[in-house]
């Protein structure tokens, strides 16, 4: 009687699949995108107030943690629309408050020169200081929880 050992050569899970097994990788990986993106799309806010422009970059950020969150959720229930919601009010805010207040001396080549107004750096110490309720970060918040949908992810 020969006795066979189980094969070696299984394969590892990927990143992504370790991310999803995780408990908390889905919250981590929904928050890192939407700081990640906030602050990058915080320099293309304008220090006047602009509907259009905010409304552009709000919804981008929204769409970027919604479908991040919708990706790495393996149950897409009220937990996975509660981290999708509360990762973009946070996002929405950091970008927003960041990019106003960094825009705020900037209009105009002698206050770029001169270097006028709070810099990158104290601009996001603000806005992570202040609190992050609005209702745009309200509505892109539930936006994103729709995104992530509702019921079994499809498996494939």
């Amino acid at each position: 009687m020969s006795h066979q050992e189980p094969a070696a050569s299984s394969v590892p899970p990927s990143a992504l699949e370790r991310v999803r097994r995780n408990r908390t990788g889905p919250l981590a990986a929904s928050l890192g995108v939407a700081l990640a993106v906030a602050l990058l799309l915080a320099v293309l806010v304008p220090g006047s107030p602009n509907l259009y422009a905010s409304l552009v970059l709000g919804l981008l950020l929204t769409a970027a943690v919604g479908f991040t969150t919708r990706y790495l959720s393996h149950d897409r229930g009220l937990m996975a629309q509660g981290i999708a919601f509360l990762a973009t009010l946070l996002g929405i805010h950091v970008m927003g408050v960041t990019g106003t207040l960094n825009g705020v001396g900037s209009s105009g080549i002698v206050a770029q020169i001169a270097d006028i107004g709070p810099s990158f750096d104290d601009a996001f110490l603000a806005a992570l200081a202040s609190p992050p309720v609005s209702t745009g970060g309200l509505l892109c918040g539930l936006i994103a929880a729709i995104i992530v949908g509702w019921g079994a992810r499809d498996r494939d």
